[in-house]
């Protein structure tokens, strides 16, 4: 088989706490069970002060072999805008990117095993596989489903399906290692990009993933283990509550129904208002309050830029009944537990194949 060529794209920012474990990440790059003239990696470090970037440098400089590209910009564009900037690099020959965080390992055979799901299933707009949580025997992600309350919800982790090999339907993919076809995403924005800049960090790829689904194109997972990561060793700040609860809500107002936003905003304030036990949470707490408040003006600049935004009917989408949600104001499992069961009874309609 004669494999198309991909562009890896690997973001760095202030990284120099967890090197060891951003050297590791780049050395499973370096080490991929895929033909060495058909993949190129793109770092691209967003504007690091910590001198990160020149270890990174230094380090990729002696691999031999490896087809790279090392870009340093000169401040923080986000996680959208920096991998943006990485697309906007990509050998133009390459059918696919594949975003890699800093923090993730990936298996020799994972980014071989993605190009073979995309070339089999060629309506696949975006992928990803089964990432294990570093150091702990345990699920850290395997698909995004979206309720219609937009609150996204991991594959069950404890279903006998997690690991089955089998390619399944999902509503949206993780940033923290996946594919995208090139193709798919110049056709979904009509322009050169994988994310919307706006929303900087935090639900861009759900945004995406969107995207590629009202553009006709399906998102999908592969029920198998394909790298491990450390989660939130890159981001570990109130901002990042700020951001996460002002995107996922203003594309709340723009994707649900008025009455789905009430239980998702008092679910976000509950957990606001419960996290004002200890003083770090008490800040966090302020910037999930000032999320809610950003919202509606980030709403707006969403259907400014993209009119008659709605969710398509072939998405995978789990319907909250109002009494659950209300339940799920104060019960935060209750929810989890429902929507876990309902992806469960729905296996069978979103199966689409095994790898």
């Amino acid at each position: 088989m004669a494999y198309p060529k991909i562009s890896i794209i690997w973001l760095n920012h202030n990284s120099i706490k967890i090197l060891p474990l951003v050297l590791q990440s780049l050395e499973s790059i370096a080490n991929l069970d895929y033909p060495s003239d058909r993949y190129e990696l793109i770092v691209v470090d967003n504007g690091s002060t910590d001198g990160s970037f020149e270890r990174v440098r230094e380090f990729l400089e002696k691999k031999g072999g490896l087809r790279k590209k090392i870009m340093k910009l000169g401040k923080n564009l986000g996680f959208a805008g920096g991998n943006n900037v990485g697309f906007l690099v990509r050998d133009r020959e390459s059918r696919y990117v594949v975003l890699v965080n800093n923090d993730c390992v990936v298996f020799s055979d994972s980014v071989k095993l993605y190009v073979d799901a995309m070339e089999n299933f060629p309506g696949i707009g975006a992928l990803q596989g089964v990432i294990l949580k570093l150091g702990v025997k345990d699920v850290d992600s395997a698909g995004i489903y979206l309720s219609d309350l937009f609150i996204p919800f991991r594959f069950p982790k404890n279903s006998k399906e997690v690991l089955s090999n089998k390619v399944f339907l999902c509503s949206a993919v993780e940033g923290t290692f996946s594919i995208f076809r090139v193709e798919a995403l110049v056709k979904s924005f009509n322009v050169e990009k994988i994310f919307e800049e706006i929303l900087y960090g935090f639900g861009e790829d759900v945004f995406t993933s969107i995207q590629l689904w009202r553009n006709r194109y399906r998102v999908a997972f592969i029920a198998k283990a394909v790298a491990i990561h450390r989660r939130g060793s890159t981001w570990v700040s109130p901002t990042a509550s700020f951001l996460s609860a002002r995107n996922f809500l203003a594309m709340a107002k723009i994707f649900s129904k008025k009455y789905t936003q009430i239980p998702h905003t008092l679910i976000l304030i509950r957990k606001a208002l419960t996290n004002t036990i200890y003083r770090d949470s008490r800040e966090q707490s302020r910037y999930i309050l000032k999320g809610l408040i950003e919202s509606g003006k980030l709403s707006k600049k969403l259907t400014q830029k993209y009119p008659a935004l709605e969710l398509p009917q072939t998405m995978p989408l789990i319907h909250i009944p109002i009494t659950k949600a209300l339940k799920g104001i104060s019960i935060a499992r209750a929810i989890q537990i429902y929507v876990e069961n309902t992806i469960i009874k729905n296996l069978d309609k979103w199966t689409i194949g095994k790898i």
